[in-house]
């Protein structure tokens, strides 16, 4: 069947809408995902897809099992407009900035920058009066040269495809409760606790508990045990609230261990090979953007 291709004129523009919902679902293969990062739901993105597709008389994306994947149109589409909006993108950061201040955007986890790096921007802006630091806060990992974002900070064992990884600091995994709870278990050993007590679980990591016990020797608490939260920052919420054991990451339970609101009875050897890196795109960084990721890596002690 021939594909009917409406009669445009030469200077026609689609509508703005469409091409944004079609970049993002482009870029994360899911109208959620799209519908995240520009702020709308995610019928506005399906709905802003259909339109261009039928302003432009082709299928651009198709469903498959719950996934969008682009249609030999789309990813040719795609293709030619990747550069432009990252142009407009570009663009629109600069024009954006303060004036005499430079724009800088950084990826992070949001467990790390509410734990680590928030406290520490107190620090930039006396040292670097002119940055500006845009921050995206997201567990998915950003394709940065694609999604043009200067830096990020990832945690992993360093290893991420075409890009410069920088050591920031080591993860050190500890089981952290809150001073109440700790005192409900009195000198239970750790083995003890396991089997009886309540622990906390963080969806978002698949099975760190099992990993966490397995590298250390001890027997994984039982599922009827475990008690499942969806983020990180949930968990040691619970935690500090007195509903159970968690496994809380150092550093960014420092400041919680520091406040005595968390407490870490354990005296257990490091036996994961966990790290935060902060990683950038291959070739040479700008001025401002080497300024920021120095500053970051003088923070790592």
């Amino acid at each position: 069947m021939s594909k009917f291709r409406p009669r445009i004129p030469h200077d026609y523009f689609p509508p703005f809408g469409g091409l944004k919902s079609f970049y993002e679902v482009a870029l994360t293969g899911s109208a959620v995902k799209a519908a995240e990062r520009l702020q709308v739901s995610a019928s506005s993105i399906s709905h802003q897809v259909k339109s261009l597709e039928s302003e432009l008389g082709v299928r651009l994306v198709e469903n498959r099992k719950g996934r969008l994947f682009l249609t030999a149109d789309g990813a040719q589409f795609f293709d030619q407009i990747k550069g432009p909006m990252s142009e407009i993108l570009r663009a629109t950061e600069a024009i954006r900035s303060m004036p005499g201040r430079k724009r800088i955007s950084l990826t992070l986890t949001p467990s790390f920058a509410a734990g680590w790096l928030l406290p520490r921007l107190s620090d930039l802006e006396r040292s670097h009066p002119d940055l500006e630091v845009n921050l995206v806060t997201t567990t998915r990992v950003v394709d940065l040269e694609r999604e043009n974002v200067d830096l990020a900070i990832r945690r992993g064992m360093g290893e991420w495809p075409q890009t410069v990884v920088t050591p920031l600091m080591r993860e050190v995994i500890v089981p952290v409760m809150s001073p109440a709870f700790a005192q409900t278990i009195g000198g239970m050993a750790l083995a003890e606790v396991l089997k009886t007590q309540r622990v906390l679980a963080n969806t978002t990591v698949d099975a760190e508990w099992d990993h966490w016990c397995q590298a250390r020797g001890f027997q994984p608490p039982a599922a009827n045990q475990r008690y499942s939260l969806e983020t990180y920052e949930l968990t040691i919420q619970a935690a500090q609230d007195g509903l159970g054991i968690a496994l809380g990451r150092r550093p960014l339970v420092d400041s919680l261990l520091s406040a005595g609101v968390l407490c870490a009875p354990f005296d257990l050897p490091d036996a994961d090979n966990i790290g935060y890196y902060v990683a950038r795109p291959d070739g040479a960084m700008r001025s401002d953007v080497k300024r920021f990721h120095d500053w970051l890596l003088t923070q790592r002690n």
